[in-house]
């Protein structure tokens, strides 16, 4: 939970007359957790299975450099998604504070209303 003391913001959203709503913020944060799980799936189970052989290409393929070119190349893809799957991760770990802060934020709103309508304020 936030302390209170992080907007995501900064200074730029006070006062702008926007709503947000942390359970929206927590369902988009679900769903982006969501797609990362399938990328880094695709990452390590269905890239993983994507291998040539020097069998598989014949004698041109073996002195083209087929297979080395070609399992560099899935290597290489399954190094960005992996990358990918990292960067959704990092968006929904900022959504999930996003929505720690405006949680917090309707708390102390409400509080001070509360208190308002006491006449304590």
């Amino acid at each position: 939970m936030s302390s209170g003391n992080f907007n995501p913001f900064g200074n730029a959203a006070a006062g702008t007359g926007f709503e947000v709503y942390p359970e929206a913020l927590r369902k988009a944060t679900d769903d982006i957790y969501a797609a990362r799980d399938k990328v880094a799936t695709f990452s390590s189970q269905d890239l993983a299975q994507i291998v040539l052989r020097d069998d598989d290409v014949g004698m041109l393929g073996v002195m083209a450099n087929v297979v080395h070119v070609f399992n560099e190349t899935v290597a290489q893809m399954r190094d960005k998604t992996d990358k990918g799957a990292m960067q959704l991760e990092r968006l929904a770990e900022a959504l999930d504070k996003a929505a720690d802060y405006y949680e917090t934020q309707d708390e102390a709103d409400f509080k001070r209303l509360r208190d308002q309508e006491k006449g304590l304020n």
